[in-house]
């Protein structure tokens, strides 16, 4: 069975009690897939409550030979937007960049349970492996009615336009083939927050050779406050038609 050296891309701001949760879970799955290398990136937007210092921690205590966690510090808080891309770009400039990049959010709302399935499409030759809460078998439990109603309609408004080969254009738990990142020119997204997913998923859906999709239940966060601005909705409303509409001239 051949070595897969993934890298999982974590951005947080303010996680302290999720990160170390979330690196223990992780390193868990490790210990389990010895031909898998888990290398860890905490994107950390100067957090206050010492967020890169819990992870630091950690990557020593929790340090093995397939398993390692490093921390990205960035001056300002940025978006989620622009977190992502200094880590892809970061991941592109390695000497020996990674096979596929994994996203999850800090929260433990994307629950490492499911990386094993990641792993599994990866050695089928997928180059682009969607966590959807939108195909039989998916969930957001912990929401209410108005707020399911509210992201399904979101979901359906965005496959109507960008197309239906993925189900889920705004989760956050993806992964990617490295030959998919470097295709995708993620340095042209200009939009960073919740709305980059959106483009980078759309782009993803274009360009990939062969993509899956992995029905998750994604749960609401213990610790902490959701950090989704409360218009998010009428701001992606806006942002669909125009992320079609500059791939038909730029993309």
């Amino acid at each position: 069975m051949n070595l897969i050296n993934l890298a999982i891309l974590i951005p947080t701001f303010n996680e302290a009690k999720n990160v170390q949760l979330l690196l223990r879970e992780i390193s868990t799955i490790a210990g389990l897939h010895c031909q898998v290398n888990f290398n860890v990136y905490v994107i950390d937007d100067s957090s206050p409550d010492g967020t890169a210092a819990v992870a630091q921690a950690l990557s020593e205590e929790l340090a093995c030979p397939n398993f390692s966690t490093s921390v990205i510090n960035r001056v300002k808080k940025e978006g989620l937007g622009k977190a992502y891309i200094d880590g892809f770009k970061s991941m592109l400039g390695l000497t020996n960049p990674p096979d596929y990049i994994l996203q999850m959010d800090a929260d433990l709302s994307h629950s490492p349970k499911y990386i094993p399935e990641f792993l599994a499409a990866a050695r089928r030759g997928v180059d682009f492996v969607v966590g959807s809460r939108y195909i039989p078998g998916g969930s957001s439990p912990d929401w209410s009615w108005y707020r399911k109603l509210l992201s399904r309609g979101g979901n359906f408004y965005a496959c109507s336009i960008l197309g239906r080969r993925i189900h889920d254009y705004t989760g956050g738990f993806n992964m990617y083939s490295i030959e998919l990142i470097r295709a995708m020119d993620i340095e042209s997204i200009d939009y960073f927050g919740y709305g980059f997913l959106i483009d980078l998923k759309f782009r993803a859906a274009r360009l990939a050779k062969k993509i899956i999709e992995i029905p998750i239940h994604f749960t609401d966060r213990e610790f902490g406050q959701s950090k989704m601005p409360a218009n998010t909705i009428i701001k992606n409303f806006i942002l669909v038609p125009k992320i079609r509409l500059k791939s038909l001239f730029k993309f």
